[in-house]
């Protein structure tokens, strides 16, 4: 499925010299990593370690793990470049993955019955063919526009969980999205900052799925909950990431002191992953706020029963801002 580029990537191992690299792959590569791991080693005479920790993005690169296991190379595979300074050598294996496009067209086609014209968008594994769609589109007389890759998503129509501009930035306003890909993962971020109704084609299975109104509007009451029970807490923990491309230590110190100004008691956590048991076991705080991807508190953290906020529903509770002003298009950012 995935185009796993071995060749390139031995090549370019053996061109710099390494003696031994850590390979970093995500959870739903990791049946191959035995596989990459072999090739690397034999093609490019390395020492493979593998990473056993998260790897979910381009922002979560093991550059720590890689100086303590003493190697020369990351090869971090399933994302683009992300971070202007990744802090490591570090190669990028983006894990293409062919869609059929015939068959996806005809699968959405039946859904956008009635819009005059479609926003494209994909994460890295399916960018390189949004052209093709787009053009299939339109010879069955749906106009359909890719926005242009800016900053961390460079590729034309590129989403990240919390980056969403490639997406949203089209020469025309669009009646809705198209997302190629699985999951609901990033269409509901694209859903939430587009303001747009948003279909989920899904190249694995052939799946289609609307995420309309009706959805965002749950995921509203949820967070509406979320920022009411916890503009009633006496304590907050600040949830910092060390993770690279999410840490945000200085405003993650800036917002527990701002939290202690107005009375609640507030500390940063500073940690890796943002896990159950980790935060379960700080009884004190009756809220948490993440400074990491805002995912993180929008998709929610399971076992966790107290809320956690993202930076902006913070102001809510801060005084700085009222609900109403937050929720809507642009929620993230």
């Amino acid at each position: 499925m995935y185009e796993l580029e071995l060749e390139r990537v031995a090549t370019e191992v053996y061109s710099r010299g390494a003696r031994r690299v850590l390979l970093q792959v995500p959870d739903g590569m990791r049946p191959l990593a035995f596989q990459i791991a072999e090739y690397l080693g034999k093609a490019a005479g390395v020492e493979v370690v593998l990473s056993g920790d998260s790897c979910y993005g381009a922002c979560d690169l093991a550059t720590r793990q890689a100086s303590e296991t003493g190697t020369d190379l990351l090869v971090h595979y399933g994302h683009a470049p992300f971070l202007p300074e990744a802090g490591f050598p570090t190669i990028y294996v983006e894990a293409k993955i062919p869609v059929d496009v015939v068959a996806l067209v005809d699968a959405v086609l039946p859904y956008v019955a009635g819009w005059r014209s479609v926003g494209l968008t994909s994460t890295i594994q399916h960018t390189g063919q949004l052209g093709e769609i787009a053009k299939a589109l339109g010879k069955r007389k749906v106009r359909a526009f890719i926005g242009k890759g800016t900053g961390t998503t460079p590729e034309d129509g590129q989403v990240l969980g919390c980056r969403y501009s490639a997406a949203t930035n089209l020469p025309e306003e669009v009646d809705g999205y198209i997302f190629v890909g699985g999951g609901r993962f990033h269409p509901l971020g694209l859903a939430l900052t587009s303001g747009k109704p948003v279909l989920v084609a899904n190249p694995y299975n052939g799946s289609v799925s609307l995420l309309g109104e009706s959805e965002l509007m749950q995921l509203a009451k949820r967070r509406a909950g979320a920022v009411s029970a916890a503009s009633r807490a006496k304590a907050i923990g600040v949830l910092v990431s060390s993770k690279p491309g999410q840490m945000a230590l200085e405003m993650g110190k800036e917002l527990s002191k701002r939290l202690r100004e107005r009375g609640i008691a507030s500390f940063v956590i500073y940690l890796d992953e943002v896990r159950a048991d980790t935060l379960n076991n700080f009884t004190e705080p009756e809220a948490f706020v993440d400074t990491a991807c805002p995912r993180i508190a929008i998709d929610g953290v399971a076992g966790v029963d107290r809320p956690i906020l993202t930076t902006v529903e913070a102001r809510v509770v801060l005084g700085e801002a009222r609900w109403e002003e937050v929720w809507g298009p642009g929620y993230l950012g």
